[in-house]
């Protein structure tokens, strides 16, 4: 009987550009395809090989509407043959396509799949669709308490998470990020992207130096008695994610290294209003569905949208700290809202292979109040 169990045996990142930075010139498509083709010439294959291509991608208008995940297929090397779809979970558009693809190589409908997103946040302009919203929507809920600022705020306040804490984890995210970078941790993880004037292949978004008193110096952005401040809250950001995901007999008949085994995966539904929780229930419920406790893992990945939501779900879920986000996370390297589902799998999986862990999570709050979680471990 086949093995179609799911396992990613490619998993690779760009670099992270700051809003109108080394990016900002770069399409969505130009971002994505140098990963496909990296994909296919390190493993050898070819679009008649691969099933289908999964992109997530939040912001699907503009330069990333019209499909663009099958205008990535077209004018990549998969050429024609191969289709593709554009999935949209927000934040999590990304961990929705390692979780679409693996579970359909689980069920025996495909046998290999490249998923992973892409956004640039620098050419798609963010929240014009505010203006679309449903008319019942804005009246049941406060719109502008939807923000993704004041739903961070809310966190901070209800759940009792301080400044002094939030700047302290910011500040922190940022040193374990800078000094990954310096130790080389990320380079066999990033694709050089060629942006017409140089060649891009560290994240931008990097502040050494950073402290604690530093970010404290920073004002806050969304209540003038908040706790938020640019510091201690997410790099709005441009950048791409791909992994191949194949089943395991797909990966031995090919002679394919596999990085991970993809388990099992979970989302869940919070209270808008405080959307940055959604780690929290989206995790325990993986837990629960794989019998399994957050001590079996060794690795935590969890998309630093915010230091306050971050804490909270850290605190929530009794993650040890030498085990969470340990090079550091999207208060350092960026949150390109369509990529980031997939970023945090690719750092998760290079790093449970670099220091010989065997079982990883990689999780994130979604906007409108959601979560999700992947386990991956190692074979």
């Amino acid at each position: 009987m086949a093995d179609t169990t799911p396992v990613v045996v490619a998993a690779y990142r760009t670099a992270q550009g700051k809003e109108d930075g080394v990016f900002s010139a770069v399409r969505s498509e130009d971002l994505s395809i140098p990963l496909i083709n990296e994909i296919l010439a390190e493993t050898g294959l070819a679009g008649e090989d691969i099933d289908d291509l999964m992109w997530g991608c939040a912001q699907q208008r503009g330069e990333q509407g019209n499909n663009v995940a099958r205008i990535i297929s077209l004018l990549s090397d998969l050429g024609e043959s191969v289709p593709a779809t554009t999935i949209n979970r927000w934040c999590a558009s990304s961990a929705q396509s390692i979780i679409s693809a693996s579970d359909a190589v689980r069920a025996g409908q495909r046998d290999a799949v490249l998923a992973g997103g892409v956004e640039n946040m620098s050419r798609v302009e963010q929240g014009a669709n505010r203006q679309n919203i449903h008319p019942r929507l804005a009246e049941e809920h406060n719109i502008a308490a939807l923000s993704m600022g004041m739903t961070a705020e809310e966190v901070a306040e209800r759940y009792d998470v301080s400044r002094e804490a939030q700047d302290e984890y910011a500040a922190r995210s940022q040193q374990r990020a800078v000094e990954a970078t310096e130790e080389g941790r990320f380079d066999d993880q990033i694709v050089p992207v060629d942006n017409g004037e140089e060649t891009i292949d560290t994240d931008e978004g990097l502040r050494p130096g950073t402290t604690p008193e530093v970010l404290a110096d920073l004002p806050t952005v969304f209540k003038s008695e908040g706790t938020v401040t640019p510091g201690n809250a997410s790099q709005i950001s441009d950048g791409a994610a791909a992994t191949l995901i194949t089943s395991r007999e797909f990966a031995d008949d090919h002679g394919l290294e596999v990085l991970a085994e993809v388990g099992g995966n979970n989302v869940a539904g919070v209270e808008p209003e405080v959307m940055g929780i959604g780690p929290v229930p989206a995790t325990r419920g993986l837990l629960d569905r794989v019998g399994r406790d957050i001590d079996d893992y060794g690795l935590v990945e969890l998309n630093e949208a915010f230091a306050s939501q971050t804490l909270y779900s850290q605190r929530e879920l009794g993650i040890d700290d030498e085990k969470f986000n340990v090079n550091g996370g999207a208060i350092a390297i960026g949150h390109p809202l369509g990529a980031s589902g997939a970023r945090l799998p690719v750092t998760l999986i290079h790093e449970m292979n670099r220091r010989g862990v065997d079982r990883g999570i990689a999780t994130e709050c979604v906007g409108f109040g959601q979560g999700a979680a992947i386990e991956f471990s190692r074979p």
